[in-house]
């Protein structure tokens, strides 16, 4: 659940850094977000991994 509630954290961020910045700065907001992203999708990805015993991402390992 906690991965869940950081995606909508994160979205509530982003719609209030957003009306604020300027385009540099919203450009460098969503990198660092993206990263965010990718980084919890790969925690993701891991978990239901491990929890169902299968290699979702084709890397070779469970987990």
């Amino acid at each position: 659940m906690s991965v869940l509630w950081e995606i909508v954290q994160t979205g509530l961020m982003y719609g209030q850094k957003r009306k604020s910045d300027s385009v540099e700065d919203r450009v460098q907001f969503l990198e660092n977000q993206l990263i965010r992203m990718q980084d919890t999708l790969c925690k993701l990805v891991k978990k239901i991994e491990e929890i169902h015993g299968l290699d979702i991402d084709g890397d070779g390992k469970i987990g």
